[in-house]
């Protein structure tokens, strides 16, 4: 399969699985406030999001498998990657049943009625929801191996599709128990289900894609449990940083600014970083596609991949930065109304650091594709650190602008590096990177204007017509 199909391929799949999220999001909310009301609708969110911390129990294991599996299925070595889908497939499996079991000891001690400020009656509802929605993010870890298994049939496009099919699985159970009762136990039942349903399909389908990587004891290898622990916790590196930065500094602007500077700055950068999600579904396009050209040893194509993926995630930044420059405040005020103001200076200073997030973000791809990020996962701890500290001063000494520039701390530390080993892994050089691209921008631009003259209404076609 040629690049260019691969990422048209997979950042479509990828597009229309955000799309479906946010169309989710749009129905779930006002059906939820429908049946369950205001308070509850409240306390439901508190609940839901209590397990979430659980993730981190993953530890990487399904992201380091897959890209493992991919560049083994790559190099011909079928046999490694069974061993590899084996043993990730035991190790989550131990991770669930255990955490299974620690919750049905430690959950139903728990007065979750005083913490949500319910009565005591619905202690048993409150405790049988929260083991579901525990048991959920535990059976959660299994998308990733078999994802990465449509990863390495190279039908990563699959994956992402199939992925998108989960919130509106989730949403049709919803509607149905909503029909029959309100109790919290019964919703978070219907969330379990609808991600089980998703997953036996995901299984499935994934199977058949690439039947030779299946599961049995007998391909289960000690000597993989090192490396995809010692793989994965570095892994965790990067969730950890990212709630070093964006949650530490809502508490740093808490602080030092007070409340209602954290309704500003919190919408302010939700705002922003809008076109963050753009940049990362350029990302996750190129992802699979890079573990398995690593596998096959094409450098080639591995260093076209991350030029195509730099200059793509360059142009969306600087366009997304740019409408937001003219018509952001305008959008702010139809999101939020008039309770809130942002002035223009301050979205400016906001929408500055997003061009160099863009830059590294894109090429640490690369890093996490051969599953060589354990230097980089170091590196954007101890930047996120340093940029919470700076957060602290710049609030204190510029207010607000200061907080929104703290970040850039992060961006300014890690570009060098993240470019550097980047183009060490790919084998490339800074002298045939940037000539490179200006190469594909050229060439993505006579694609356009090829594609516009086999259009029915471009010019040449209407000529003919």
């Amino acid at each position: 399969m040629s690049v260019k199909l691969s990422l048209l391929r997979n950042m479509g799949a990828g597009a229309w699985g955000n799309i479906s999220n946010v169309l989710i999001r749009l129905v779930q909310v006002p059906l939820l406030l429908a049946f369950v009301g205001v308070e509850d609708y409240g306390r439901w969110l508190v609940l839901s999001s209590l397990p979430s911390w659980l993730t981190l129990a993953n530890l990487g294991f399904g992201s380091v498998a897959s890209n493992e599996m991919t560049m083994a299925v790559a190099a011909g070595d079928i046999p490694k990657a069974r061993s590899l889908y084996s043993t990730t497939f035991l190790l989550i499996t131990g991770i669930a049943v255990a955490g299974f079991l620690l919750s049905l000891a430690l959950v139903p001690f728990i007065p979750w009625e005083d913490f949500l400020k319910v009565s005591s009656s619905r202690h048993r509802e409150l405790s049988a929801a929260m083991i579901w929605l525990v048991m959920s993010v535990f059976v959660s870890f299994y998308g990733e191996l078999f994802g990465g298994r449509y990863r390495a049939a190279q039908k990563a496009h699959l994956g992402m599709l199939l992925s998108s099919l989960k919130p509106w699985i989730s949403l049709l159970l919803l509607f149905l128990v909503l029909n029959f009762s309100t109790r919290f136990d019964y919703i978070a039942f219907a969330t379990f289900c609808s991600l089980l349903v998703y997953l036996l399909l995901l299984q499935w389908l994934s199977f058949r894609a690439l039947p030779e990587l299946n599961f049995s004891l007998l391909h289960v290898q000690k000597k993989w449990f090192k490396d995809l622990f010692k793989k994965g916790v570095a892994f965790q590196a990067f969730p950890l940083g990212n709630a070093l930065l964006f949650q530490g500094n809502l508490l740093v602007v808490q602080f030092v600014l007070g409340p209602a500077a954290v309704a500003l700055f919190g919408t302010a950068r939700t705002l922003v970083r809008s076109v963050n999600q753009v940049i990362s579904l350029i990302m996750h396009s190129i992802w699979p596609e890079l573990s398995y050209r690593f596998g096959s040893g094409d450098m080639v194509s591995s260093a076209r991949l991350h030029r195509i993926g730099v200059g793509l995630s360059v142009l969306a930044a600087g366009f997304g930065v740019l409408v937001l420059a003219i018509i952001g405040p305008y959008m702010y005020e139809l999101w939020v109304g008039k309770t809130i103001s942002l002035p223009l200076q301050l979205l400016l200073v906001f929408l500055l650091p997003i061009p160099f997030n863009a830059l590294w973000i894109t090429s640490s791809v690369v890093h996490s594709a051969c599953n060589q990020h354990e230097g980089l996962a170091k590196r954007y701890l101890v930047a996120t650190i340093l940029s919470l500290l700076s957060c602290v001063v710049l609030a204190h000494f510029q207010g607000m602008e200061g907080a929104a520039l703290s970040t850039l701390v992060v961006d300014v530390l890690l570009i060098p590096y993240v470019f550097t080993r980047s183009l060490q892994l790919t084998n490339d050089t800074w002298k045939a990177f940037i000539p490179g691209l200006a190469e594909e921008a050229t060439a993505a631009i006579a694609a356009v204007r090829k594609l516009r003259t086999l259009l029915p209404l471009g010019g040449k076609a209407k000529q003919k017509v």
